[in-house]
């Protein structure tokens, strides 16, 4: 060590991780050179962490690790304040603080500059999101290895004491979201926590959304599994074209290579197509096949093209609030369309300020992504995986059973490879990590669990040097596809992140139709050819980089890549889809009414049917519930307008008083008065239970269970019968609660 200018100068040692190439890229960034800042209190730590720091002596590093550098720009709601963050990671996520990097460079400092299990909060991060500091100091208590920084702290699941929960996890009110609902993601964590192992459905009982989830996905995926990849799909990003003249198609020039409009009549190319980018509000109602595809539409089918065609709703901007272009939807023949993964190779050779703004909207959202489907719950503690029917990355809906086609590693920092692997996918998993460390709390800024979305399927290549015998070819492909070899043995599936995913593998007539070939045949036949697999592979890659540069739900947070959000119409930031206001931007959406109508529903199947019933199966689990659909009167959707109202069940009745928010539920096949739930309030305008000839007695004093305080109140009750008497008949069985 040296001293100089009244500080000790402490040397580094050799070894380090630092990447030159990662640099801030906004116009508002100036370096710091010298970073005294970090030096001064890097220095300071070091020495003080090593137990050689004497009193009333400051210390400072000679330098920083080779290849970072400190940064600082103007707060943007405090201009005068300047923040700082320290470029180099190889991970390319900046530190924030000088105690955040201090766990960094101390780890590096003592593995010769090698970050293998480097435990700081940017080595762990995942899913763009950086873990706050006070979260690693948990309030279990465990011993760190200072050599290699890593936790003694066994992940085992605590043994609870106390009696177990009767409810599910997606009646769990102990846990709710920001709209009351139970939250059964926490839930099933707390769960496994509890138990150390759980392998179970996910259900969500209490949620509208949900169980409108349960009518739609399972009849969509099962189209899905029978319809080509070629066809466009419910919230797909597409190019189209709002109008054609008669008698015009769009076609390639073989000459350029470009796309333009070729007038059939005369066989000469007419103006330049005017392409807009839309979402797909719904998908043809009538059989399509692939003459459909570039061939002008019969003209039965133009008559009812809101049936043969598809809806499309300009995509609006993501970064501002205005929302009107999503109103100017059209139905256009699906030959007007093109998947949007095709961008570049159909407007790149268009001026960019032509392009129609709804294009680059659209570029802005190709960094997002959405899971769709979750289904299945299955973890050993401190792990988790949730599994899902579908996945939206970027422009496309990608699901279980999809063909897609993957990026090349090497295409990560440059687009001069070609793609040679395919992916059957079997399953889509949401990976939970480190769920021993978190914080239980999902609403703070304590340590978050880490998260990854991966992908798991057969995998083939055309590269034969790379293959693995004995695999068959799924049935969608065929042997003389170039693709045939095996990337894995027989007994194994390939795990891929759901970024490496370029997007479906269309079938080969498809890609020859949008894409022929620029050089016929000698015989001027068509050639059926294999699809290229790089096709749209250099658009989608300049897309995703425009899109972590221009919008703003990703630039605004610290290090983040992607967009992840809950729903489809979340990440691509839409308040209306097919002309309906959709979740928090819907007047009429009141998540707690709905609640109190399926409460009262469940309250209805957990009573049962029939005079015959004994009452104490009343007291059984609630594990083996599955949730039926909401009935509803279509003379009380006449009195309240306004209610969320669902379409009726066969076999079920409610009725409700215009005055009174008490409702009487009977089913067809039992008798009022029974154990149905039935309510005998003559005050409410219901019928009385009460049968002819008998005196009406006093009702006894009644607890209205239909609040979000009914599963902490049914946990702690007790239901004891009694009966007076052995003939039957002669007296109804009492009924005592018991709240302990």
């Amino acid at each position: 060590m040296s001293a100089r200018r009244g500080r000790v100068i402490v040397p580094l040692r050799p070894g380090s991780d630092g990447d030159v190439s990662h640099r801030p890229t906004g116009q508002t960034y100036r370096q710091l050179n010298p970073p005294t800042l970090y030096l001064e209190k890097i220095g300071m730590q070091w020495m003080n962490d090593r137990n050689e720091a004497l009193p009333g002596i400051s210390y400072a590093l000679e330098r920083l690790p080779a290849g970072y550098t400190l940064w600082e720009r103007p707060r943007q709601k405090e201009p005068s304040h300047f923040d700082k963050y320290l470029y180099g990671h190889p991970g390319h996520t900046p530190f924030d603080s000088p105690n955040r990097f201090f766990a960094h460079f101390k780890y590096l400092m003592e593995n010769g500059g090698n970050n293998i299990g480097c435990p700081c909060t940017v080595c762990n991060a995942k899913g763009g999101t950086v873990p706050s500091l006070r979260a690693s100091q948990g309030s279990q208590k465990h011993s760190v290895n200072r050599e290699f920084g890593t936790s003694t702290r066994k992940a085992t699941a605590p043994q609870y004491k106390g009696r177990p929960k009767l409810v599910t996890p997606g009646m769990d009110s102990s846990r709710i979201d920001e709209e009351g609902t139970p939250d059964v993601y926490r839930n099933l964590i707390d769960k496994l926590q509890k138990h150390g192992t759980l392998d179970e459905a996910i259900t969500e009982p209490l949620s509208m959304d949900w169980r409108a989830e349960q009518e739609i996905l399972p009849e969509t995926f099962k189209e899905l599994q029978v319809n080509p990849q070629w066809l466009p799909r419910r919230g797909d990003i597409v190019l189209y074209v709002r109008e054609l003249p008669a008698d015009v198609e769009i076609c390639r020039d073989n000459k350029t290579g470009e796309f333009k409009l070729l007038d059939i009549s005369t066989r000469s190319w007419r103006s330049q197509i005017w392409w807009e980018a839309g979402l797909v509000g719904q998908t043809p109602a009538e059989e399509t096949d692939i003459e459909d595809l570039v061939g002008e539409p019969a003209k039965q089918k133009l008559k009812n093209i809101s049936y043969s065609g598809v809806r499309v709703e300009p995509i609006p901007y993501p970064n501002s609030t205005d929302k009107s272009l999503s109103k100017r939807h059209r139905y256009v023949p699906i030959n007007h369309t093109r998947p949007f993964i095709f961008w570049k190779d159909l407007c790149g050779h268009i001026p960019e300020e032509m392009w129609h703004p709804t294009i680059k909207n659209a570029l802005t959202a190709m960094s997002s992504f959405s899971l769709m489907g979750k289904y299945h719950f299955r973890g050993t503690w401190p792990e988790a995986q949730i599994y899902c029917r579908g996945i939206y990355i970027g422009s496309e809906m990608i699901v279980v059973g999809d063909t897609v086609r993957l990026i090349p590693k090497s295409s990560a920092a440059s687009t001069s490879s070609s793609c040679t692997d395919i992916l059957t996918i079997k399953s889509i998993r949401l990976k939970l990590t480190n769920l021993n460390i978190a914080n239980s709390n999902d609403y703070d800024e304590g340590r978050p669990y880490n998260s990854s979305v991966q992908i798991f399927g057969t995998a083939y290549t055309s590269d034969a040097s790379r293959s693995s015998e004995g695999w068959p070819l799924p049935e969608k492909l065929h042997k003389r596809e170039p693709w045939r070899y095996p990337l894995h043995p027989p007994d194994k599936e390939m795990q891929v992140p759901f970024s490496r995913i370029l997007g479906r593998l269309f079938e080969s007539d498809a890609m020859t139709l949008w894409f022929p070939p620029l050089t016929p045949s000698s015989d001027m036949s068509p050639r059926l050819e294999p699809p290229n697999l790089s096709q749209g592979l250099e658009g989608l890659l300049e897309a995703r980089n425009f899109s972590r540069e221009n919008d703003r739900r990703i630039t605004d947070m610290l290090g983040a890549n992607w967009f992840w959000g809950d729903s489809r119409a979340e990440a691509l930031d839409l308040r209306t889809v097919n002309g309906l206001e959709i979740s928090k931007f819907d007047d009429e959406r009141d998540p707690k009414e709905w609640r109190k109508y399926i409460k009262a529903q469940e309250g209805q199947m957990m009573a049962g049917v029939g005079e015959e019933r004994d009452l104490s199966s009343v007291q059984r689990s609630l594990r083996g519930f599955a949730a039926p659909p909401v009935p509803i009167a279509s003379h009380a959707r006449q009195q309240d307008a306004s209610l969320p109202f669902r379409k009726q069940s066969e076999g079920l009745h409610i009725s409700g008083s215009g005055t009174d928010s008490s409702m009487e539920m009977t089913s067809a096949n039992s008798r009022p008065g029974t154990g149905n739930g039935s309510r005998s309030d003559t005050e409410s305008g219901v019928a009385s239970n009460s049968q002819p000839g008998t005196a009406s007695r006093k009702r006894a004093k009644v607890i209205d269970l239909s609040s979000d305080e009914e599963d902490e109140i049914l946990q702690h009750t007790n239901i004891v019968v009694e009966k007076d008497g052995e003939k039957e008949g002669r007296k109804k069985t009492r009924v005592m609660v018991v709240i302990d």
